[in-house]
């Protein structure tokens, strides 16, 4: 049983539907616990203790993080903090040296934070783990299973339906279509819209996604849009050499061969939704340190979403077609949620 430190009580870590939360994942695996949970406010601790304190009455409470990390022994820390904070509390989970981190989109606020906390993870041995959690949906995993199999042949496209602010929600389906082109892209062309919010000083405002064709080095071309199809958001269409399939998180699959008739998906194993995606994320990540195979959404993976996220960026400030990896690693924006 690998033991969890999560830091920041908010939304996705323990308030949002059970399931859909970190909390609502590791109470439903046998692999993983809660050892501890680390807020500043008061506020969230009374509302985790509402919400979740009988079903983790043994959990340790703290009100500072590097408390936490002094009084406990962790194996996987949870950053769900928000995005600007995410380097500083990095860089001390780093220092602490836990087995495994998984943190919450956006990883950073710029690429030079992501190469810093890669090169110092690194140095440490720690794995990173990024929370694109529509990932680890289990029908949306067996279908790329599928789909990687020929179940419609050869991939020559993926249309990713999702806008909204690129780095803190689009990267969820920047994620899927890479779940299924590939984490192998080389370019960007992006549109979008800069929003009028004020920010603190020395962030800039983060763009939404209108539209994004990535290129990869594959062949794949995916693009993303911010529509939706049938299936409602964090949805894909694929198209292959011998038919197509629609993907969604929130939705059952469906598949079509050459000739345009509906494959019948029930003889192909497809699980149902009810599995919360942090239990199979959680589960991956403590198999890894049982000598598993690296968990989704970590290293190479997330490091590719990222970097489409922020080429994507200049992309939409320069009008330009963006190779990546990005040059401009300082360009810092304020992904908040």
């Amino acid at each position: 049983m690998k033991k969890v430190g999560v830091i920041g009580l908010g939304h996705i870590a323990s308030v949002y539907g059970g399931p859909y939360t970190h909390v609502g994942g590791i109470i439903e695996s046998s692999k993983v616990t809660l050892a501890a949970v680390a807020d500043i406010s008061e506020a969230a601790h009374t509302k985790f203790n509402e919400q979740w304190g009988g079903k983790f009455p043994e959990t340790k409470r703290y009100r500072d993080y590097k408390e936490m990390f002094a009084a406990e022994d962790l194996d996987i820390v949870a950053v769900c903090t928000r995005g600007p904070h995410h380097y500083r509390a990095m860089m001390d989970v780093i220092k602490a040296k836990p087995k495994a981190i998984f943190l919450e989109k956006p990883p950073t606020c710029s690429l030079q934070e992501m190469d810093e906390i890669n090169e110092a993870a690194n140095a440490a041995g720690i794995p990173i783990t990024v929370s694109y959690s529509r990932h680890w949906g289990p029908h949306v995993m067996r279908m790329a299973e599928l789909i990687k199999e020929g179940l419609i042949g050869n991939i020559t496209s993926v249309v990713g339906y999702c806008g909204h602010p690129i780095l803190s929600f689009a990267s969820h389906q920047t994620d899927m279509i890479c779940q299924f082109a590939g984490y192998d892209p080389v370019a960007v062309y992006a549109r979008g819209t800069i929003p009028e919010n004020e920010v603190p000083p020395g962030f800039e405002p983060e763009p939404n996604l209108r539209s994004m064709i990535i290129e990869f080095k594959s062949g794949i071309i995916g693009t993303q849009v911010d529509t939706t199809n049938e299936l409602g958001n964090f949805s894909c269409t694929i198209q292959g050499t011998e038919g197509r399939a629609c993907v969604a998180f929130y939705n059952p699959p469906l598949a079509w061969n050459k000739k345009g008739e509906a494959i019948d998906l029930r003889s192909h194993n497809i699980p149902g939704m009810s599995t919360s995606p942090f239990k199979v994320a959680y589960e991956q990540i403590a198999d890894h340190l049982d000598g598993g195979p690296p968990p989704d959404c970590t290293g190479h993976d997330y490091i590719a979403v990222h970097e489409i996220g922020f080429g994507g960026i200049e992309s939409i400030l320069t009008g330009k077609r963006i190779e990546l990896p990005n040059l401009n690693r300082a360009r810092k924006v304020f992904a908040n949620m």
